[in-house]
């Protein structure tokens, strides 16, 4: 192989040798995607804010519980917030892609 198409097939492969992108692929395989950002609105202030969570999961009688609670940013209120639309989508994402678990 001459080197300029060995040139053209590493620019191809996005800069990687074949075997580190296989190792990269088989590192992530099965793992759930990490970012749980959720859209929230908060009723006190108006204001819509991206909130991330480290686990979301559903306790006995499939009610969603947030850890860290979400919080407005801005005046700090736990009470008045309520999910975007997208926010709805998202959690909607989450549980048929089975990133939410269930307490038991």
């Amino acid at each position: 192989m001459s080197q300029r198409s060995m040139k053209r097939k590493k620019k191809s492969l996005g800069g990687q040798k074949f075997s580190d992108r296989v190792r990269e692929q088989l590192r992530n395989k099965g793992k759930p995607v990490q970012t749980k950002k959720i859209e929230f609105a908060c009723r006190n202030c108006l204001t819509i804010f991206m909130f991330e969570f480290t686990d979301v999961c559903f306790d006995a009688v499939r009610e969603l519980h947030f850890t860290p609670e979400a919080e407005c940013p801005k005046c700090g209120s736990t009470d008045e917030i309520s999910f975007t639309d997208y926010g709805q989508e998202r959690i909607e994402d989450m549980i048929f892609s089975n990133l939410i678990r269930t307490r038991k």
